[in-house]
């Protein structure tokens, strides 16, 4: 793993030679301030479908402390989006959901995002692929913790 850019500067970069390339992209605003967003990159889950990995930090240290979550993350990755995707489905469906609420969630829904917090939750981001389960512009998300237990669920805009 190395640093493309010396610390501290906006535009550095972390090369992972599991997860590939992380970089802090930085934003103008209106006002003249710069906003800098945490480092993120992208991966390819073994069905082809590109998903943004995020760490929540811009400091590379920290960075570097959270890629061994992902790593995890990445080799349980078919097991926790279905164990998130299940949780979806029990949160937004009256009762007990039903093999083919399950199946029509599993259609439904994709995995887009991985965001890695600090202290090692994760965060699992899906889009709605038919527009049928939330409206637009609103998508579930799945908090798991260390252990990958499912925290909460919520939607976000």
């Amino acid at each position: 793993m190395t640093d493309a850019a010396t610390s501290g500067s906006p535009d550095q970069a972390i090369t992972d030679e599991r997860l590939g390339v992380f970089t802090s992209d930085a934003q103008p605003l209106s006002d003249g301030s710069v906003l800098h967003h945490s480092f993120c990159g992208s991966m390819r889950d073994p069905d082809g479908r590109e998903i943004v990995l995020m760490l929540d930090t811009t400091d590379p240290q920290e960075a570097r402390s959270l890629l061994p979550r992902l790593y995890g993350m990445a080799e349980n990755l078919a097991v926790l989006e279905r164990r998130a995707i299940e949780a979806i489905a029990r949160a937004f469906t009256k009762g007990t959901p039903t093999a083919d609420d399950l199946a029509d969630a599993r259609d439904d829904l994709s995995l887009n995002t991985i965001a890695v917090e600090d202290g090692g939750e994760i965060v699992l981001h899906f889009t709605d692929s038919c527009g049928r389960h939330f409206l637009d512009g609103y998508w579930p998300a799945v908090r798991l913790d260390r252990d990958d237990t499912v925290l909460d669920v919520t939607v976000e805009a």
